[in-house]
């Protein structure tokens, strides 16, 4: 026995070399981490990583095998540990072994880990650095899998499934990662790609290098595809251990809570302030939420993205929720369709996990003109309304100043299943911009008027006493009309006061119908 627990150890040995001592220093020299390095930074340092499939190996192919094939754990490591004391599994892909690609036992190891993440509710963190399928391995195999993506499909909103992308990554890789719930990219040396810059070459023509291609750039700020791009591998484990410190372990838990240390009380002076008394005149919405919630609790979500939008997790006294808020700042907090893409995808999360939504809503509309339409920003836009009619979790709203139209519907209107609806009195409700409403309603009169500019000016002013906070208040189409220093208490009392209804363990959220 004890020369088979020699032989045993001197596999598990082996190991640590991962794909050789030269491709480990090349893969140092890129500034990367090893694929085993990666799985240690990323879990809790005082348990233990349980590893899966260690010892699997490359399978055997009837075609001329590669010369030399080396290929420890097959080329991916695989296993179980902790992230702030809670289980979570590790898919981390190994470019020092055949660059990362894609082998018919690398394949079986990740299925695994869907497969066990599925039985055992458990989040999985996948560190993808490889490229696409190895061609020796894969000829012959026939139709190209599907059952692994509808394996991936049917995990997204049990249970967290989250990844960082730390170098480039094609062919199956990048498919993967792009079916993720929260994907982190790393400036400079990721990639996200069908295929890279030589397959580019070879079916196109087109001669790119891969941050042209897909960087973290390109799909953090301009395609969507990702959503947080950071600096440094340590930046991207960060944001994975942060963005799941605010989500239950899988949807049949609720979201830990914590005990806060601001004042649930506290009302900034500040908040009088940062509204201009010219309303035409944009604001920063983040200041607004910085002073609501708790101090230094925000985590930002798709921040270069659809900028008009803002998205992220946050706490009120403790309790996780989602913040969803319009950004003055840029194109008046309009919703284009990266704008509802980005919120609809959001929401889902915080709906899948049981996580409460906090709207601040400051938005002329959804957004429009020929790009919009050519956009689809209406059938996008309309997506959201599906978010809502599924969203079993608390949902407050609370208007600051623009409620107009779709745009004000789709960030928590009337009828959306709110605990609370709160305005400021600087809110201002109306179904389109009042000026614009006036001018398209009354073409003729001012068309005839002897002063079309004066007449066109009383119109405004007769109208405008019924677009403010009071008369919404007076129907009862908001809860209350608040000093904004009340706001965040406010909120918190209506949060608490909705978190009674957890009076049973939750289960995964119910979704029926067909997105338009």
């Amino acid at each position: 026995m004890r020369d088979l627990i020699d032989d045993l150890n001197r596999r598990r040995e082996a190991l640590n070399a991962l794909g050789g001592a030269r491709r480990v220093e090349r893969q140092r020299a890129a500034g990367k981490y090893t694929a085993r390095e990666r799985v240690a930074l990323l879990l809790d340092g005082d348990a233990p990583f349980e590893e899966i499939g260690g010892l699997a190996d490359h399978a055997l192919t009837p075609v001329t095998p590669v010369k030399d094939k080396q290929t420890p754990a097959d080329g991916v490591i695989t296993g179980f540990g902790m992230i702030d004391g809670r289980p979570v599994g590790v898919i981390s892909e190994d470019f020092t072994v055949l660059g990362g690609s894609l082998g018919l036992i690398n394949f079986e190891k990740k299925c695994r880990m869907m497969e066990l993440s599925r039985r055992d509710r458990i989040p999985v963190v996948w560190l993808f650095d490889g490229a696409g399928a190895r061609t020796d391995e894969y000829i012959g195999q026939g139709l190209a899998p599907m059952h692994h993506f509808m394996a991936q499909a049917k995990l997204s909103g049990l249970s967290p499934q989250v990844c960082a992308v730390l170098g480039p990554s094609a062919g199956d890789s990048s498919l993967l990662a792009s079916m993720m719930e929260f994907i982190v990219m790393v400036r400079g040396t990721s990639m996200l790609a069908a295929g890279g810059p030589p397959l580019v070459a070879s079916g196109t023509g087109e001669t790119v290098d891969k941050e042209e291609l897909g960087g973290a750039d390109l799909h953090c700020s301009v395609s969507g595809v990702g959503d947080n791009a950071v600096d440094s591998e340590e930046e991207a484990f960060a944001a994975i251990r942060r963005y799941l410190s605010y989500l239950p372990t899988n949807a049949w838990a609720y979201p830990p809570s914590i005990t806060a240390e601001d004042d649930p009380d506290r009302g900034d002076e500040e908040l009088l302030d940062i509204i201009p008394e010219n309303r035409r005149r944009p604001y920063d919405m983040k200041k607004i939420v910085e002073r609501v919630i708790d101090r230094d609790s925000f985590f930002e979500i798709k921040p270069a993205y659809a900028k008009m939008i803002i998205t992220g997790f946050a706490r009120l006294n403790g309790h996780p929720v989602g913040i969803c808020a319009n950004q003055p700042k840029v194109l008046s907090g309009a919703i284009t369709a990266a704008a509802g893409t980005k919120l609809r995808h959001f929401m889902d999360i915080c709906s899948a996990y049981h996580v409460p939504l906090v709207f601040l809503t400051d938005t002329p509309g959804v957004m429009t003109g020929p790009k919009s339409e050519k956009e689809a920003a209406l059938r996008v836009g309309m997506q959201v309304a599906h978010s809502f009619a599924w969203a079993d979790v608390p949902i407050l709203t609370v208007v600051t100043h623009k409620g107009f139209g779709y745009g004000a519907a789709a960030m928590g209107g009337e009828g959306a299943g709110q605990s609370a609806v709160f305005a400021w009195p600087t809110a201002d409700f109306n179904a389109i911009p009042l000026e614009s409403g006036i001018t398209a309603a009354y073409r003729a009169e001012l068309a005839a008027a002897d002063d079309p500019e004066k007449l066109h000016a009383d119109l405004v002013a007769e109208y405008r006493v019924l677009c403010g906070p009071y008369p919404a208040a007076a129907i009862m189409k908001v809860d209350d009309v608040i000093d904004p220093r009340e706001t965040r208490p406010r909120l918190i009392r209506a949060l608490e006061r909705a978190l009674s209804r957890r009076s049973a363990s939750p289960s995964p959220t119910m979704r029926h119908g067909v997105l338009p």
